[in-house]
């Protein structure tokens, strides 16, 4: 699924234009969201394309698949509202030992592909699936620039990515 030119485009365009996405993002959103989160959202979807060589303005497809995400978010952050006592319980009960089983075990295949990252990809990567942690914060924990937390994560998202979809291939 991967073509040899399409992480390496992609890489270029993470490295040309990241800055000026995440200062696009942060514009349209509030400011408690994080607009480094919403920049990686948008590489994992261009991870999903096929034919990124074919793109010929690889700045607005960046900037349009941003703005798309952005509204995403706004609509999904609108329509959210307090849920009641009575739909909690319901969402509860939903928790099943089936369910239960197979969230574990996509736990597992998640950190057995993360074991296959190198030691400071992986660092970052666990820090923020697991940890939920901000760019920011992991910068700090781990003593490297945000903009080394976002190369990371780039680098991690495109390698889970790869190692997971072959492991379900099988």
């Amino acid at each position: 699924m991967n073509t040899p030119r399409r992480t390496p485009r992609l890489a270029e365009w993470v490295e040309r234009w990241n800055t000026p996405l995440t200062r696009f993002l942060g514009r349209r959103l509030p400011a408690h969201v994080d607009p480094e989160d919403l920049a990686q959202e948008v590489y994992v979807r261009l991870l999903r394309v096929r034919d990124l060589e074919t793109i010929e303005e690889p700045r607005a497809y960046l900037y349009h698949v941003a703005r798309n995400i952005a509204a995403e978010w706004r609509t999904r952050h609108y329509r959210q509202q307090a849920h009641s006592s009575e739909e909690l319980d319901d969402l509860i009960e939903l928790t099943t030992p089936e369910t239960r089983v197979e969230q574990d075990m996509e736990a597992q295949r998640l950190d057995q592909a993360l074991r296959h990252l190198p030691p400071m990809v992986r660092a970052v990567a666990y820090l923020k699936l697991r940890g939920g942690q901000t760019h920011e914060e992991i910068a700090l924990q781990l003593g490297i620039s945000t903009r080394m937390v976002r190369k990371h994560l780039t680098v991690a998202y495109a390698a889970l990515r790869r190692l997971l979809v072959r492991e379900r291939e099988r």
